[in-house]
């Protein structure tokens, strides 16, 4: 497919790199706490509102925040409009709360096509 409706394999390639990071420091974290025999855990359950709208979409955030260690989701709304999210060191709620958005971000970024309701990302490219 090409023109405004395209996927783009490159943002793709860019998500999965960036949660291929995310993913390794979290692995770093996590295993460092259990190493130590001190851990320093600050657990904390938070509500996020979420973006994603498709089944796909949520699934697939549900998915990439559950995969990445010391993170885990609770529950879904039944409105399906927030998470309930788990985590492991979240010691500052707000900076939690807003590495979770931006991982929402990214991946609506990579996923969503143009003319779909676009992201902020959307938004920054065509300025």
């Amino acid at each position: 497919m090409t023109g405004v409706g395209a996927p783009r394999p490159a943002r793709l390639a860019v998500f999965v790199a960036v949660y291929g990071w995310r993913y390794l420091k979290a692995n770093v974290q996590v295993a460092a706490t259990i190493v130590s025999g001190r851990p320093r855990l600050a657990p904390a359950l938070v509500e996020v509102r979420l973006r994603c709208r498709t089944d796909a979409e949520v699934a697939a955030y549900m998915g990439l925040i559950t995969l990445t260690p010391g993170t885990m989701v609770v529950s879904l709304t039944p409105d399906r409009t927030r998470l309930i999210v788990h985590g492991m060191h979240a010691s500052d709620i707000a900076a939690f709360r807003a590495d979770l958005a931006r991982l929402e971000e990214q991946l609506l970024g990579a996923v969503r096509r143009r003319g779909r309701g676009g992201t902020a990302l959307d938004e920054m490219e065509e300025r």
